[in-house]
């Protein structure tokens, strides 16, 4: 498959990266209000409920960096690059954005590591978001004393 026909299907599959993003805010939410109203938690529970939040900012990272790649991937589709040109204005913004450093003697970096690198992002979002629900849950379900 060409870069050109890969670089659409990527964005869109980049894009499933929002559905993720939104339950563990709610889920963010959840955690912080029962800290926050729920006296008699259990310490174990308290603790659980910590560690789901700790594990929603994970999320949150894993959340900005996919929606980085998709919108880097839009700027492709929108300027219609393909191959080493699109790579390379990837590396352009990413340098210009200060998060990438510029080494004018590194070869192109290929798109197949490129979308390997993608998809596990994506892929850690997801599991960050159902690891922070099974944590919420089990805080939930944990008996009070």
């Amino acid at each position: 498959m060409s870069t050109a026909a890969d670089l659409p299907m990527m964005h869109l599959l980049l894009r499933q990266g929002r559905l993720p993003a939104a339950l563990s805010l709610g889920l963010l939410l959840v955690a912080l209000l029962l800290l926050g109203i729920e006296p008699g938690l259990a310490m174990f529970a308290a603790g659980l409920l910590l560690l789901s939040v700790a594990v929603g900012m994970v999320q949150a990272y894993y959340a900005v960096r996919v929606h980085l790649d998709a919108s880097l991937l839009q700027l492709l589709l929108r300027e219609r690059l393909q191959d080493d040109a699109a790579a390379e204005r990837v590396d352009q913004a990413l340098h210009a954005a200060g998060l990438r450093r510029h080494d004018a003697q590194a070869p192109v970096r290929g798109w197949d590591g490129r979308w390997a690198g993608m998809r596990r992002l994506l892929m850690r979002q997801y599991a960050a978001t159902l690891l922070q629900f099974a944590v919420l849950l089990v805080a939930v379900l944990w008996p009070q004393t």
